[in-house]
């Protein structure tokens, strides 16, 4: 059986340089083996005492062995590869691997194999230091495990907020609906109105456009022209011509008027309830403050006078539909924030004002309703927190409204409130958006 060099140069001569490296090496914690790489079987030719008593093994039951003794064959496969190709082109290599004892039990190892000089027989020599590494990937697991179960409550965080929005939305397309069909029916109603008269005046012109002919025919017969027009004009008064003539084209005005308000409507609930997806895209806020008014006029209109100050604004980077839904919210809540201080639509004053600066726009929506108490201030963008009375709110609009410009714009909500004088909050975005 060969022996390393380093061995017998150790037991050839008192040598001290020599004798103090293998007394290092013997007593560091690392664990250091040379191995001979030059037969296809590599030969251990060098361990120094961490390995013994790591693996269990005495140094004789080592030398000359090969160190796949010292390896869990199934479990390293790959490690194995890739050492044997790094031994090929003589060049270092770190790999892990599966360790066994000499109880056959396993822990992980880190290895760098290193060539060195070859020894005096000719063989090639590559150093192995190595060390337990074990603890260090079950922290590093530990580790996966805590960032895997936190990205997962992200994502289930992310969920129930995504759920919370589309619940809050629901709610408000609910309460919206009927005030949508009132919105609706009205010009609907005057339209109907407006073409059962245009029926009837049609019919009635009809009638004259008969007798007319009727004369007609009279006069080519030979009859006088006195004895026609006596009967034209009788009919002319009985169905009102001038009547007719001066509100058929209101009837179809009123028509056009009452379609296209209707238009406006179903528009604007389109551009209000469009999705419009996750992505953020440049948006005129002016509009969108303009459209959600049109669609919650019902939950105003009877209760307070709005005042809007459109300032110049720039477009601005966001989620047009996401912000549609919270601008409904704070005019909604100023709505019934006027009903609950007892004022009618000739008191109550909701006031909208956007303008721009810096690098941010803002939307203030103020009212003369009756305030929030200071005690409550603090509370009103919590979840499910609400002063109305039971069924009138389910307490999650000033929650998913900062949610959704704090966290979904980078922007951020203030408020102001004076007890029975009223409220007034301010959206803060940035003009670029998320970046």
């Amino acid at each position: 059986m060969a022996t390393s060099n380093i061995q017998l140069t150790a037991t050839a001569g008192p040598l001290d340089g020599l004798r103090m490296l293998l007394g290092a090496l013997e007593a560091a914690s690392t664990h250091f083996m040379i191995v001979d790489v030059s037969a296809p079987t590599w030969r251990i030719v060098y361990v120094n005492r961490a390995i013994c008593e790591r693996y269990g093994y005495a140094a004789a039951e080592l030398l000359g062995r090969s160190p796949e003794i010292l390896v869990c064959l199934e479990q390293s496969a790959q490690a194995l590869a890739r050492a044997a190709d790094a031994v090929r082109r003589g060049t270092p290599v770190a790999i892990e691997l599966r360790a066994r004892h000499k109880d056959q039990t396993t822990f992980w190892v880190g290895i760098t194999m290193t060539p060195i000089e070859s020894d005096q027989a000719g063989g090639r020599l590559y150093l192995f230091l190595a060390a337990d590494i074990t603890a260090r990937l079950a922290q590093e697991k530990r580790q996966r495990e805590l960032q895997e179960q936190l990205v997962r409550e992200m994502n289930e965080r992310e969920r129930m907020a995504n759920e919370l929005r589309l619940a809050q939305k629901l709610e408000s397309v609910g309460r919206l609906a009927s005030g949508i069909a009132h919105e609706i029916n009205t010009p609907i109603q005057y339209v109907a109105d407006s073409v059962v008269f245009l029926r009837s005046a049609i019919a009635d012109l009809d009638v004259l456009r008969t007798e007319y002919r009727q004369q007609l025919r009279r006069l080519t017969d030979g009859q006088p022209l006195q004895t026609t027009l006596p009967a034209l004009h009788a009919m002319e008064g009985k169905l009102e011509l001038e009547f007719l003539q001066a509100e058929i084209p209101k009837a179809f005005d009123r028509t056009v008027e009452g379609i296209e308000r209707v238009a406006t409507i179903v528009r604007a609930m389109k551009e209000f309830a469009h999705p419009g997806g996750a992505q953020q895209n440049y948006a005129d806020l002016n509009h969108a403050l303009q459209t959600t008014l049109t669609v919650a006029g019902n939950e105003y209109r009877y209760h307070a006078q709005v005042e809007t100050q459109f300032g110049a604004l720039p477009l601005v980077n966001c989620n047009i539909g996401e912000l549609n839904q919270v601008f409904l919210n704070l005019i909604v809540n100023s709505a019934h924030a006027v009903v609950a201080a007892g004022k009618d639509a000739t008191q109550g004053r909701i006031t909208i004002v956007t303008a721009a600066a810096d690098d941010e726009v803002t939307v203030s929506i103020g009212d003369n309703g009756c305030g929030i108490a200071p005690d409550d201030l603090d509370k009103i963008f919590d979840p499910f927190f609400t002063t109305k009375p039971v069924g009138q709110g389910s307490g999650q609009g000033l929650a998913v409204s900062r949610s959704i410009v704090a966290d979904k714009h980078a922007g951020r909500i203030s408020v102001r409130s004076v007890l029975n004088e009223g409220t007034n909050f301010t959206v803060h975005l940035p003009i670029k958006g998320v970046t």
